[in-house]
């Protein structure tokens, strides 16, 4: 009898520690996630965001993204439909913030960076920066904005990328 309230006890105390306060207030202690989510990063602070730049492919059939930092590191997204994706944390090569920076100077500050009539079919851009959204067609790029997305478009694709810092997908074997 005593060895059962002494488990009983001990379950009881190891329970009082997980999920809430005694004043129903939910605990730091962190829940159990998925073995495919990432664990994150305790305490790391990614600097500002310089830009977020998407590319969705011809007929929506790829959906890429990249978030570039002040600092020159950057998360490259790489989705694949219903089944998951890639996420890359990379750094830039020597000199590509500044060069970036340039280009992102000449952008306006709104409005489409599309002119006169692109061919049907190609990719779509949308930049996000200083505050604003801004959009472009693949085949009608405004003279300003081809230097930005040249090079957000590379990036994605990994030129004018140093090195990879680390990866995670969704599903991993």
């Amino acid at each position: 009898m005593v060895r059962h309230v002494l488990v009983l006890g001990a379950v009881s105390a190891a329970l009082a520690g997980c999920g809430e306060h005694g004043d129903g207030r939910p605990s730091s202690t962190p829940a159990a996630r998925p073995a495919s989510t990432p664990a994150p990063d305790v305490g790391e602070r990614k600097p500002p965001t310089l830009v977020y730049f998407q590319r969705q492919g011809a007929a929506g059939a790829t959906f890429d993204t990249i978030t570039v930092r002040s600092d020159g590191t950057a998360t490259n997204e790489k989705r694949y439909g219903g089944t998951g994706g890639r996420f890359p944390e990379l750094i830039l090569r020597r000199g590509g913030l500044a060069q970036l920076r340039r280009a992102l100077a000449r952008l306006p500050e709104e409005g489409p960076l599309t002119e006169g009539s692109p061919p049907p079919g190609g990719a779509s851009y949308l930049l996000r920066i200083r505050g604003h959204a801004l959009t472009a067609r693949a085949g009608g790029l405004s003279p300003d904005a081809r230097p930005a997305v040249r090079l957000l478009d590379g990036y994605i694709n990994g030129i004018g990328v140093r090195r990879y810092t680390r990866e995670h997908a969704t599903h991993t074997p």
